[in-house]
């Protein structure tokens, strides 16, 4: 019994170093910037509808900031995520306000998408369960909530990349399938004051 009990002890602590390991090089791989500008298209697979619903636009994130999300088409939307509010506007008036103080996961969403968006797969390894792998510069993390609150909501996070996250795929509890691929990424110190107006 006790060879078997320090046998299963000696695979669960190979196991939690491996995905530290990978947790690590996957790290050491990304650049993290206080600013990330870029592109992307979003392609989501609703459970009930069979043709995917594909839009493209610009992005930025930037640290102490949040993210601008610009929907270019088919529909111009933009989304401003902060660490208190959620604000959707199709540029003339206000489609969604969410604010923190009134819903309490406003902030939890927030923080995930912004540690997705923003490459810190530290900060989302605190509240997911993870495996990944490393081939050569490129890899792959695979997460799952800790909390099932969470998974209520997200049934699996996937996130694939280099130097930078190219692609992010999340499944909803409910089988929807978003995918989003990111391109022309840029880096940066600071926002310029136009960027900053744009988050107040």
């Amino acid at each position: 019994m006790k060879k078997i009990l320090l046998t299963l002890f000696l695979c669960l602590s190979f196991s939690a170093a491996h995905a530290e390991d990978v947790l690590q090089e996957v790290e050491r791989q990304l650049i993290l910037e206080p600013v990330v500008r870029g592109e992307f298209v979003q392609t989501r697979r609703l459970a009930q509808i069979k043709k995917p619903l594909v839009s493209n636009g610009r992005f930025l994130v930037a640290q102490n900031y949040g993210v601008i999300w610009e929907n270019v088409s088919p529909i111009p939307q933009t989304t401003r995520l902060t660490r208190d509010e959620i604000v959707q506007t199709d540029g003339k008036e206000t489609l969604m306000k969410l604010n923190a103080e009134k819903e309490p996961v406003v902030r939890i969403i927030n923080g995930i998408l912004f540690s997705v968006f923003s490459g810190d797969v530290a900060a989302l390894a605190r509240v997911f369960d993870y495996s990944g792998k490393v081939e050569g510069k490129v890899w792959r993390l695979d997460f799952t909530p800790k909390d099932k609150n969470l998974a209520r909501l997200i049934r699996e996070l996937r996130l694939e990349g280099g130097r930078d996250v190219s692609s992010v795929e999340l499944e909803s509890a409910a089988g929807d399938v978003t995918r989003i691929e990111f391109k022309a990424q840029t880096y940066g110190d600071a926002l310029t004051p136009e960027e900053q107006n744009r988050f107040k």
